[in-house]
């Protein structure tokens, strides 16, 4: 697979078949207004998988990302109104989903998969915006099978 970066989008390539992600800060998608307008925006731009950062939905508000274009949805947990990290892939990317970890404090979200007969990790994170060695330690070493499976990384 071979990764490519074009603006703000990547697309990945495997025997032919491209696969476009993008990642975003949203910050916050509880306004029905706004979260049309993204995901709108992300149908418009063919986006295959796409990493968002900052939903500030509680864990039972994930469902209204929900739109005829999106497949699956994985997101961390939390029950606040901030943070917030989640993965849309659409429902026409064959992606297979093995294992998937999700963070309760809403800062990550893991999920191993294969897509193409390619292994992978797609890994989603918002991070602190200062040096928390202890945080990045946690979600490095939350990261399974690093060695087996190529890793695509979104966030903030």
């Amino acid at each position: 697979m071979v990764i490519t970066s074009v603006d703000d989008t990547s697309t990945a390539v495997s025997n032919g078949c491209h696969v476009n992600f993008i990642s975003w800060n949203v910050k916050g998608l509880n306004h029905p207004v706004k979260r049309n307008k993204v995901l709108s925006h992300l149908l418009y731009l063919k986006v295959h998988v796409a990493f968002l950062q900052e939903t500030h939905l509680k864990h039972t508000d994930h469902a209204r990302l929900r739109r005829n274009w999106v497949g699956q949805i994985f997101h961390s947990k939390f029950n606040g109104k901030a943070k917030g990290a989640a993965i849309l892939i659409n429902k026409n990317t064959p992606f297979i989903v093995s294992h998937t970890i999700a963070d309760p404090n809403a800062r990550y979200v893991v999920v191993t998969g294969s897509l193409f007969n390619t292994s992978l990790i797609l890994a989603n994170v918002y991070a602190p915006n200062w040096n928390d060695s202890t945080f990045f330690n946690d979600f490095l070493n939350s990261l399974p099978q690093i060695n087996t499976h190529q890793l695509i990384l979104g966030g903030d």
